[in-house]
């Protein structure tokens, strides 16, 4: 399994989990949060078994290979509790009572029961009230630990319980190297593109590599064709108007004009992706034209963070332009 020691650029947070654990100040509630894919639940999962582990040699680092370890890799040692949103994106209260019924048990095997809320920012209101009596009063020796890309969503009396422990993106050689390790048929250049593309997060590469990258990226420079053409108002041919699908797209396209100016100016070793300097559409447009799309593109973006209505944003982008 991953030991703490194994979680890649996150020195900071490994280093102050590890100390917590020399020192005998465990909090009782953690926050993990910070961007999606970046190692938030290893490194609760290395945490916990570091605290649980019986075999350990030194109190910073688990075994990695002992059955309380193995089972916590696999969410299924019986002193663990690990909450996930069902398919209805929502954490509930009955599972939050759930949870404070088996937490006021003795623990099976460790000397600590662990409750684990992944996507903590889907509780419901009751839930987090719920959560937060318990937490208030932990039965016995418990330990909380909420991972979120989402802090801002939940309630702000949850998060003062929670000692907060921050999580940043990663390198982008790091990302590519573990793009490369888990995916054999990506290349280093596409496994850059994505590690860039991704912002530091290889989970959200490598769950880009399932949709095709190839093919999305084909899309994308054929939607930016589209946008650069279109004069008027209207409604563009977007694939998908989830707010986060579209997001990504935005933000591709960003990356995409972004290299296209580099492209057009000359400025080739600042080319995020090399695919740019093949795209004849390229040649029927001037720099002032494609940094207009740019900027209506970082617009619609702020707009899309700021709650605008998806929708709405995906069919008036070509309004936007200047």
């Amino acid at each position: 399994m991953i030991l703490l020691k194994d979680i890649k650029d996150q020195n900071k947070t490994v280093r102050y989990l590890s100390n917590s654990l020399l020192s005998g100040r465990r909090a009782n509630s953690y926050l993990f949060f910070g961007p999606e894919g970046v190692g938030r639940a290893l490194c609760a999962k290395a945490f916990i078994a570091t605290l649980i582990c019986p075999e350990k040699k030194i109190q910073s680092e688990a075994c990695g290979v002992c059955p309380a370890c193995l089972r916590i890799e696999r969410s299924e040692h019986p002193d663990l509790i690990w909450i996930k949103p069902g398919k209805n994106k929502a954490i509930k209260i009955d599972e939050i009572r759930k949870v404070k019924n088996i937490l006021n048990l003795k623990p099976y095997e460790a000397s600590n029961s662990v409750c684990v809320i992944e996507d903590a920012h889907f509780m419901t209101t009751a839930a987090s009230n719920a959560l937060l009596k318990v937490m208030e009063e932990p039965p016995g020796d418990a330990l909380f630990i909420l991972i979120t890309s989402k802090k801002e969503l939940l309630l702000e009396t949850v998060v003062s319980r929670c000692s907060e422990v921050k999580f940043g993106s990663m390198s982008v050689n790091t990302v590519k190297d573990i793009i490369m390790e888990k995916e054999n048929s990506i290349d280093e250049k596409d496994a850059k593109f994505l590690a860039v593309f991704s912002q530091g997060s290889p989970g959200r590469a490598l769950e880009m590599i399932k949709e095709d990258i190839s093919g999305r990226k084909d899309r994308i420079f054929a939607m930016m064709d589209m946008i650069v053409k279109e004069k008027n108002a209207g409604c563009l041919n977007w694939i998908s108007d989830h707010k986060d699908k579209l997001l990504e797209d935005i933000e591709m396209l960003i990356m995409s004009s972004r290299d296209a100016v580099m492209y057009k100016e000359g400025l080739d070793d600042l080319i995020l992706d090399r695919d740019i300097r093949g795209y004849k559409m390229l040649e029927g447009y001037g720099v002032d034209k494609i940094q207009d799309v740019l900027e209506s593109l970082i617009n619609m973006k702020l707009a899309l963070r700021g709650n605008v209505n998806s929708k709405l944003a995906a069919q008036v982008l070509p309004g936007m332009l200047k």
